[in-house]
């Protein structure tokens, strides 16, 4: 094993929180004008039916854009969350390896929006949740690829709900500002001086690390990679980690110790040892 890379301030490219904001906003304004867009067309391809001024050909196009744009726009909503929400991974990976960071926002959350917003401490009510979901399945299935058509449904009747979903307009509304809201926690992130961040990152022989941070309005958190030495000598348990740090010499570790996420950066899997609902 080779020396692990951390994120850090100084970090770029996907390891820099700043950049995931960027392609939200950007994400987020298409999907916006997209939406608005598909408005203003709904209402042209209404009138022009009324009025049969459409010829065959362009009766397809503008069938094509009333029914493509607002899946586009919701594709491209549930997508500048998503941007949002690993902003924020981000920042509560600093101090991990940056492989860890990239098997993680691929593996262990990819679309994941729910999962991603509990690991940011985005405090979620029961709607936020649904609209979470509501995203998600516009990622992976209604904003992309045709209709699931379930057992016991018609393709009509699967084809109408899917339609009642992506065209929602208060559907669309409430994702909105549930992504500016979203944006905003992940911003504040590590980024208020009420509520400062404090972390500390030690090498643990030659290849492994460990991590703590706290503040910065998320839970206080541990991560730590075995090194091959403790591997070769079978120090590899949680406790054994743990006695590293006497509270001698490490007594803010020590004092939130109980209160940390705990995780352990594995070859091939991000490990939770530990996850207090009061951390």
């Amino acid at each position: 094993m080779t020396r692990a890379v951390a994120i850090s301030y100084r970090s770029a490219g996907q390891f820099d929180p700043k950049n995931w904001i960027t392609e939200g906003n950007g994400l987020l304004s298409s999907a916006v004008v997209t939406r608005e867009t598909w408005k203003t067309h709904r209402q042209t391809f209404s009138q022009n039916l009324r009025e049969h001024a459409l010829e065959n050909q362009d009766r397809s196009t503008h069938w094509n854009l009333l029914t493509g744009l607002p899946r586009a726009s919701m594709l491209l909503l549930g997508y500048s969350v998503e941007m949002y929400l690993k902003a924020g991974l981000a920042k509560a990976y600093r101090g991990c390896s940056e492989q860890m960071f990239q098997r993680d926002i691929k593996e262990r959350f990819s679309h994941k929006l729910v999962s991603l917003a509990n690991e940011i401490a985005f405090p979620l009510n029961q709607k936020d949740e649904r609209d979470l979901e509501l995203l998600k399945n516009m990622i992976l299935a209604d904003a992309r690829y045709p209709v699931f058509v379930p057992d016991g449904t018609s393709y009509s009747d699967a084809v109408n709900e899917q339609t009642e979903r992506v065209w929602n307009s208060e559907n669309f509304k409430n994702c909105t500002e549930l992504a500016s809201r979203i944006r905003d926690h992940s911003k504040k992130i590590d980024a208020d001086s009420n509520n400062p961040s404090s972390l500390e990152a030690y090498q643990m022989g030659d290849d492994g690390y460990f991590s703590f941070r706290v503040g910065g309005h998320l839970p206080p958190r541990i991560t730590y990679c075995v090194s091959s030495i403790q591997k070769s000598h079978c120090q590899t348990s949680l406790n054994d980690i743990r006695a590293l740090f006497p509270s001698s010499r490490y007594p803010l570790i020590c004092h939130y110790w109980e209160r940390s996420w705990i995780y352990e950066d594995g070859e091939k899997r991000t490990r939770c040892h530990a996850r207090p609902k009061n951390g």
